[in-house]
């Protein structure tokens, strides 16, 4: 079996974004089964839970690189991505290949099939979620660092039994949560991650109401709740990173720009905590070097060489972030946007935040179903603004478009709106 043939069986009924029609319990018990199936593989493993809205990609990717520069194996399981679906599922930094893609999957269809099933007994994020779990278990990592999706309390993450560590990132309104802005209403889609025995780290700016939803839960459900904050000093940042000082290291490089990623290492660190404290043996040498070097595609990803900052940033906190950032730099010009969004994105707030920082702004259509097209995009911003707009009919075109305007500046380039938006920029020609 060929790759494709099994990328259009687990595509072709259902969207990452949009689960099957069942209620968020039925969802999690199918995919519980199917894992008791397959021989339950969480069972065995030390998976570090990632919950929340924002900065599970960032905290994913710290956590991941810490524990393979301290030569543990790490399994780690993150969306969304760029390029490649297959880059989702990772060992030691190295993706799943289509051989181990398609070994798993087959073990996991012969399954559902002795049980009565068919493929569609899995929505498309179902089926990445046991894949990635069925492999890790393969590969026996040391540990599996498991990114939660936006499925609430349906997220198939949540069908896993006893999660070694659960940390929420900030949660906060996001688009796919339905324009729902009570952040106490959200926090109640992502409980369903707290499980008996566990022990639950919060990312130190979580809003005081969801921290104490978050504290009653974790007492409710017999886990133990970790806060040990180190104290982190901003010395100076900069588009490529940031320079702090953390408890006792002085001047450690954070390659993560933004000034939000402070509190994502926050996190980080106390997970690293409570690892050391189960026994992990973690030495500060390999967090340095491990920070020093880390990188995530697609947010703050910032090219030296072409002065282009690429942000999947996709609700009103990703953009504020964003926006924070850029001030922070104190760049001798605005930068030239390329923007996309989703038709689903809170765009009025989101267009609010970015339009007085840029000098003209270039619309794209990201490569989604539910894309705002880049002419309606346009249409929102000349009657919000006296921003310059160009319509890039091609998103191949986008940043050969954005460097002309700039020809005579020293302008950076931010591509931000989506990962959508993302995708579809990285699949023409960067270099222009």
């Amino acid at each position: 079996m060929a790759i494709a043939d099994v990328y259009r069986q687990i595509n072709k009924k259902i969207s990452v974004n949009n689960p099957a029609d069942a209620d968020d319990q039925t969802r999690t018990n199918i995919v519980h089964e199917v894992l008791s199936w397959i021989g339950q593989p969480d069972r065995h493993l030390k998976i570090i839970h990632l919950v929340g809205t924002n900065g599970k990609g960032s905290m994913g990717a710290m956590l991941s690189d810490i524990l393979k520069e301290t030569r543990y194996s790490v399994g780690h399981f993150t969306s969304p991505v760029i390029r490649d679906d297959l880059e989702m599922i990772s060992v030691n930094g190295h993706r799943i290949n289509e051989t181990e893609f398609i070994t798993s999957y087959q073990r996991i269809i012969k399954e559902i099939e002795r049980h009565g099933g068919d493929v569609n007994v899995l929505n498309k994020f179902e089926w990445w979620v046991l894949i990635a779990l069925d492999y890790f278990g393969r590969k026996r990592v040391d540990y599996v660092v498991l990114e939660a999706g936006e499925h609430g309390l349906c997220d198939p993450t949540n069908a896993i039994d006893n999660p070694l560590i659960v940390a929420f990132s900030k949660i906060a309104p996001d688009f796919i949560a339905r324009q729902e802005t009570n952040l106490v209403k959200i926090t109640e889609t992502k409980l369903g991650a707290i499980k008996t025995g566990t022990t639950v780290v919060s990312y130190p700016g979580q809003d005081h109401a969801v921290n104490e939803f978050l504290k009653q839960r974790t007492r409710e459900m017999g886990a133990t709740w970790f806060e040990n904050k180190p104290k982190i000093t901003l010395l100076r940042t900069v588009p490529d990173g940031m320079y702090l000082n953390v408890n006792n290291l002085q001047g450690l490089k954070l390659a993560l720009t933004g000034s939000y990623q402070i509190q994502n290492l926050s996190t980080v660190l106390q997970i690293i905590d409570v690892l050391k404290a189960k026994g992990a043996f973690i030495q500060d040498v390999d967090l340095i070097a491990a920070l020093s070097r880390v990188k995530i595609e697609g947010r703050m990803e910032y090219d030296e060489n072409l002065n282009i900052l690429f942000d999947g940033a996709h609700n009103q906190n990703g953009i504020s972030n964003l926006v924070d950032s850029i001030k922070g730099w104190h760049l001798k010009a605005k930068p030239l946007m390329v923007l996309g969004f989703l038709k689903d994105n809170n765009w009025h707030e989101m267009l609010d935040e970015l339009l007085p920082y840029t000098q003209a702004v270039i619309t794209v259509t990201p490569e989604a179903p539910n894309a705002m097209s880049a002419d309606e995009l346009a249409a929102k911003i000349v009657m919000m603004s006296n921003v310059n707009v160009d319509v890039a009919d091609d998103p191949s075109a986008a940043i050969s478009l954005a460097r002309q305007a700039r020809a005579s500046t020293d302008a950076m380039i931010v591509v931000t709106g989506s990962f959508f938006t993302l995708k579809a920029i990285y699949e023409g020609d960067t270099n222009g």
